[in-house]
């Protein structure tokens, strides 16, 4: 078997290395204004649920607003853009889409990778982007809850299905300057999912969510794992 280009090859960090992956991302957001090419540096963070993607994102931007005054960064969670349920009961598959809710089809992807291009677009450089974030405990979305204004320099666009093949998602990397995948083993990540879901009252009891990650949370995983591209960076899950 042929060995993967060393250009092809991911770089790797690990989800304890917050402080070099920040000071990477700081250094690469200065070369691309040193050459005129924009004012604002955007990145994708992709994973597989239950992986961490949110708090690592969240680390590395508190870390990036501290590195530098002049630069503020923000998180841009793909959460936002889930279907609101009486969306879902509007469906054909409307039993299908509740039962599997947070797979692909119940994202609105078309708007999300609307609102990603304009991250990029000089328009939006100049005028305040307001964007939906995701409320667990009404368990719909919140409209205009995230502000990037024209002074957010760097945005971790983070997500399941960030990196992915399919249609309107693999747009995503057209629109962004680097994309990151952050890896953690499946045993880790299901019981992340069965507290999760306990907590926010989604299962009634840790066998109904156990049932509920089974059969829906890790299709999911597995649907992220078979259907992403390769990115330029690869986090591994150490302490997270």
């Amino acid at each position: 078997m042929d060995s993967i280009p060393q250009c092809c090859v991911p770089q790797q960090y690990s989800t304890d290395q917050v402080g070099e992956v920040a000071l990477r991302v700081l250094n690469n957001y200065k070369n691309k204004i040193k050459n005129n090419l924009s004012n604002r540096y955007v990145i994708s963070l992709a994973g597989i649920p239950g992986s961490g993607k949110s708090t690592f994102a969240e680390k590395v931007t508190k870390e990036l607003n501290g590195l530098d005054g002049d630069v503020k960064a923000v998180v841009l969670p793909q959460d936002g853009f889930h279907l609101y349920r009486a969306e879902l009961q509007q469906l054909p598959n409307a039993e299908e889409a509740v039962t599997r809710r947070g797979a692909p089809f119940t994202f609105n992807a078309n708007a999300f990778v609307g609102l990603v291009a304009k991250l990029n677009d000089p328009q939006y450089l100049v005028e305040a982007i307001q964007a939906p974030s995701f409320d667990h405990k009404l368990k719909d979305p919140v409209e205009n809850d995230i502000h990037i204004g024209p002074d957010t320099r760097i945005i971790i666009v983070e997500g399941n299905y960030v990196s992915l093949t399919d249609d309107y998602w693999n747009r995503i990397s057209d629109y962004v300057d680097e994309t990151w995948f952050i890896q953690t083993p499946m045993e880790i990540v299901r019981d992340r999912i069965v507290k999760r879901h306990l907590d926010a009252g989604i299962a009634a009891s840790h066998e109904e969510a156990i049932q509920r990650v089974d059969g829906s949370d890790l299709v999911n995983a597995h649907y992220v794992l078979n259907h992403s591209k390769t990115t330029d960076v690869v986090i591994i899950t150490e302490s997270i």
